[in-house]
C-alpha cells in the first residue's frame, strides 16, 4: 500500500522538477480556401461531387504541405530571412535567437548574404547546399535545429480539414512568436506555389500533347487530300461518281440509237436493193453514171461529217456552238446535192423514155429517197461505231481510277476521323486545364496572426499523469507478482491448492509495524480455533471423555508450536483442563492446574500407537477423562513417522501450513499418504504466517490508526465510497 502511494508521489515530483524551466510555446494558425469540393467547374454536364476523388484531393494536397521538399524549402527560406536582416526584429526572430544565430553561423555562409536581397541569398544558399553534404546548410536543414531542420518543423505543423468544407487549417507553434507567424506565412506560399506548378504542368504537359498530335494529324489529312487532288488532275476528274454516272446514261442512250439506226441502215439497204431489181437493166447502168456516183459519194460523205459533229460528246460550250454552225452549213449542202441528185434523174428519164414509161419514174422517186436514207444511215453508222469505240476506251480507263478513287477516299476518311477525334481531345484537355487553374487557385482566408500569449502549459497535467503512470506501475506489478507468486498467501488459495477448508488463520508478526495491535489479531486468530474446538466437544457423543485434537504439518517449522501455545493458553484462560502432548522440548510458559504436558521422542515407535496413554510411558497420569482437551503436536509427516493407528481415532485433525511457501507435489503425496493410512475426520487448514491484510477477511477492519487520506485512498481502493462505522 505504501508503493502505491509513495511511487505516484515520487515519479509527479520529479516531472514537477524537472519541467521547472520548460519553454513557452506561441502557436499561430492561417485558414485557406482549397475549392476542391465546391469550387468554380466549367464542365457543366459533370456537376456531380466524387466524394472519393474529393477525398484523395485532399490528401494529396495535405501530403504535400508535409513533403520533405516543401518543408525543406520553407526552412531554407525562413533561415535566408533571418541571414539578411541588420539587426534582430521581434516581428521576425527574438534578439536572443537572432544573437545565438549570429554566433552559430560560420563565415564562409555570411559571405554568401546579399543585404537587401533575399532571393539572391536564398540562391547562394541553395547552391551551397547541393554542393555537398557535408557542408553547413545541408546539416542546418538535415539534423536538428530547433528552428530550421526539417523534422523540428515537421513535428510542429498541424493540419486539419474544417469538416466536409473547403477550408484547411495550417497551424504552427515555436518558442518564437516572431519565427511562429513567419514559418506558417512562408509555408502558405510554397505550398501554394508548388501546388499551382504541379496542377499547371500535368496540364499543360497533356495540352502539348494532344497539339502535337494533332498537328501531325493535320499534316497526314492535308497529304491525303492532296494526293486526291493529284490523282483528280492527272486523270482529269471532276466529280468521279457524277462522270461515271453521266457515261453510263450516254452509253445506254447512245446504244438505243446505235441499234435504231443500225436498223434503219439495213432497212434502206433492203429496200433500195428492191427497188433497183424493179428497174430495167438499162436504168441500173443509167443509175451508175458518173454523175449521179459521185454526188452519191459526195453526199455520204457530208452525211458523215454531220454525223460526227452532232454525236459527240466531250465537247464545250464554245465548240458546241461552232459545230452547230459547220452542221447547218453542211445540211444545206446536203439539201443542194440531194436537189441536184434529183435534178439528175429528172433530167435522164425526161431525155431516155416517153410518156409511156411513166411508170418507172416512182420507182426511180422512191429509189432516189432511199438511196439518200441509205447514205444518210450508213453514214451515221460509221460514226456510231467508232463513237462505240471511244466508249470502250472510257470504260477501261475509268474502271481502275474507281478503286484508286476508293483507297485514297478511305485514307481521307481515316485521316479525318482521327484528326476530329484528337481535336475533340484537345478541347477536352484545354478544358481541363481551365478547371485545374481554377481549383489550383489556392487562397489565402485568414493569414497567420502574430501571437502575443504563449498556449497553457502542459505541466501540470504531465505531473498528473506521472503519478498516474506511478501508481499504474506499482499496482500491476504487485498484480503480476500475485499472478506469478506460487505460494499459498491466502486462505482461498490455501483452500483451492489443498483442497482442505481453512478453519483458521494466523498473521505474521513484524516488529517493524508498531502501528498494528498484533496481540488483538492474535487473540481473534485464538479464538477462531478455539470456538471450532470447544464447538466439537458439544458434538462428541461421549460426555466425560477429553475431545483429541491432533495438530500436524508436513513441513518442518510450520509453526505448529506457536499455535499450540497460544490455542492451550486461551483454552486454561477458558478454566478448560489441557492435556499437551508433543515432541518439542520447548517450555511454554504455562502453569497451573489447568495445563499438563506429555514429552515424546520421535522414533518409529509412533507407528504402534494407537491411544493417547500410550504416549504416558512414565505411567504420570492416573485419569485421562480429567482433561477437558488433548492436544496432540506431531513432527512433519514427510520425514518423521506418525501414529497412523492413533490418527484414525483422532476427534479432530488440524494441518499447520505456512502461508509464505508453496505446496508442492511431496505435500500433496504426504497428505494424500495420510488420508489413505488414516480413517478418521477430514483435517483441517490453520494458515499461519498470513499477511495482516489477509486478516480482514477475519476481523474485518484492522484496529490501526490511519490518517483521513489513508482511510479515503482505502475506500477507493475498495470501492467503499458510502461505508460507515455506524447506524448514524
Amino acid at each position: 500500500m505504501g508503493l502505491l502511494i509513495v511511487m505516484p508521489i515520487i515519479l509527479a515530483s520529479m516531472v514537477f522538477y524537472l519541467t521547472r524551466d520548460e519553454p513557452k510555446i506561441f502557436n499561430s494558425k492561417a485558414r485557406v480556401y482549397t475549392g476542391i469540393a465546391t469550387g468554380s467547374n466549367i464542365e457543366l454536364e459533370n456537376t456531380k461531387i466524387d466524394f472519393r476523388a474529393t477525398n484523395t484531393a485532399y490528401d494529396n494536397l495535405l501530403n504535400l504541405i508535409k513533403a520533405r521538399t516543401t518543408i525543406e524549402i520553407v526552412g531554407l527560406k525562413l533561415f535566408t530571412q533571418h541571414m539578411v536582416l541588420d539587426s534582430a526584429d521581434i516581428k521576425i526572430i527574438s534578439r536572443e535567437k537572432f544573437r545565438n544565430l549570429m554566433e552559430a553561423v560560420p563565415e564562409e555562409v555570411k559571405e554568401l548574404v546579399v543585404k537587401g536581397d533575399a532571393e539572391k541569398t536564398y540562391d547562394n544558399f541553395v547552391k551551397l547546399k547541393e554542393s555537398n553534404h557535408t557542408n553547413y546548410i545541408y546539416q542546418l536543414l538535415n539534423l536538428d535545429h530547433p528552428d530550421y531542420s526539417i523534422e523540428k518543423i515537421l513535428g510542429r505543423v498541424g493540419l486539419r480539414r474544417i469538416s466536409n468544407s473547403d477550408f484547411v487549417d495550417i497551424e504552427f507553434e515555436s518558442e518564437d512568436p516572431g519565427i511562429c507567424q513567419n514559418t506558417l506565412l512562408i509555408l502558405c506560399e510554397v505550398f501554394v506555389q508548388l501546388n499551382a506548378d504541379i496542377k499547371v504542368n500535368q496540364s499543360d504537359a497533356v495540352v502539348k500533347y494532344f497539339q502535337g498530335q494533332l498537328n501531325k494529324s493535320t499534316d497526314q489529312l492535308r497529304g491525303a487530300e492532296d494526293e486526291l487532288l493529284d490523282f483528280n488532275r492527272t486523270n482529269n476528274i471532276i466529280n468521279y461518281y457524277e462522270q461515271t454516272k453521266h457515261i453510263a446514261a450516254e452509253k445506254e442512250e447512245f446504244e438505243i440509237k446505235y441499234f435504231e439506226v443500225q436498223r434503219k441502215y439495213h432497212a434502206s439497204k433492203a429496200v433500195l436493193s428492191v427497188l433497183e431489181s424493179k428497174l430495167e437493166t438499162h436504168d441500173r447502168k443509167r443509175l451508175s453514171s458518173q454523175n449521179i456516183m459521185e454526188v452519191r459519194k459526195e453526199l455520204s460523205k457530208l452525211n458523215f461529217e454531220v454525223s460526227m459533229k452532232t454525236l459527240g460528246f466531250e465537247k464545250d460550250s464554245v465548240q458546241r456552238e461552232n459545230d452547230a454552225k459547220e452542221v447547218a452549213e453542211k445540211m444545206r449542202r446536203i439539201e443542194a446535192l440531194e436537189g441536184k441528185l434529183a435534178a439528175h434523174i429528172d433530167t435522164l428519164y425526161t431525155t431516155d423514155y416517153s410518156t409511156k414509161s411513166i411508170a418507172s419514174t416512182s420507182v426511180l422517186s422512191d429509189w432516189l429517197q432511199n438511196t439518200i436514207e441509205y447514205e444518210g444511215y450508213g453514214a451515221q453508222l460509221k460514226v456510231m461505231e467508232k463513237k462505240r469505240e471511244e466508249f470502250e476506251e472510257l470504260y477501261q480507263e475509268f474502271s481502275p481510277l474507281g478503286a484508286t478513287m476508293k483507297r485514297l477516299e478511305r485514307k481521307i476518311d481515316i485521316a479525318e476521323r482521327e484528326y476530329l477525334s484528337l481535336l475533340h481531345s484537345l478541347g477536352l484537355a484545354k478544358l481541363r486545364q481551365q478547371n485545374v487553374e481554377l481549383k489550383s487557385n489556392i487562397k489565402l482566408t485568414e493569414v497567420p496572426f502574430f501571437p502575443i500569449s504563449p498556449k497553457p502549459s502542459k505541466r501540470m497535467l504531465l505531473v498528473i499523469v506521472a503519478g498516474m503512470v506511478g501508481f499504474i506501475l506499482v499496482a500491476a506489478t504487485i498484480l503480476i507478482l500475485e499472478l506469478l507468486d506460487g505460494n499459498i498467501n491466502t486462505a482461498k488459495r490455501a483452500e483451492d491448492k489443498i483442497e482442505l477448508k481453512v478453519s483458521s488463520i494466523f498473521p505474521v508478526i513484524s516488529s517493524k509495524k508498531n502501528k498494528i495491535d498484533y496481540d488483538y489479531l492474535q487473540n481473534k486468530a485464538v479464538n477462531a480455533i478455539s470456538r471450532n474446538i470447544i464447538l466439537n466437544q458439544f458434538k462428541k457423543e461421549k460426555e466425560h471423555v477429553p475431545v483429541v485434537n491432533m495438530l500436524f504439518s508436513t513441513q518442518e517449522n510450520e509453526g505448529k508450536t506457536f499455535i499450540c501455545k497460544n490455542l492451550i493458553a486461551k483454552l486454561c484462560e477458558l478454566d478448560y483442563n489441557i492435556l499437551h502432548v508433543t515432541y518439542d522440548e520447548e517450555n511454554l510458559g504455562l502453569l497451573g492446574d489447568c495445563y499438563q504436558k506429555i514429552l515424546y521422542p520421535i522414533s518409529d515407535q509412533l507407528y504402534k500407537i494407537s491411544n493417547i496413554q500410550e504416549f504416558d510411558t512414565d505411567g504420570t497420569i492416573s485419569d485421562f477423562n480429567k482433561f477437558d482437551f488433548v492436544v496432540l503436536e506431531i513432527p512433519s509427516i514427510i520425514k518423521n513417522p506418525f501414529p497412523v493407528k492413533l490418527a484414525s481415532t483422532m476427534d479432530y485433525t488440524f494441518l499447520v501450513t505456512r502461508a509464505n511457501r508453496a505446496w508442492g507435489e511431496a505435500d500433496v503425496n504426504a497428505l494424500t499418504l495420510f488420508n489413505e493410512a488414516t480413517t478418521g475426520p477430514e483435517p483441517t487448514i490453520i494458515l499461519n504466517g498470513v499477511k495482516v491484510l489477509e486478516m480482514e477477511t477475519v476481523v474485518g477492519d484492522l484496529p490501526k490508526k490511519r490518517s483521513l487520506i489513508r482511510s479515503w485512498i482505502k475506500k477507493v481502493v475498495q470501492f467503499r465510497f458510502f461505508t460507515k462505522k455506524t447506524v448514524m
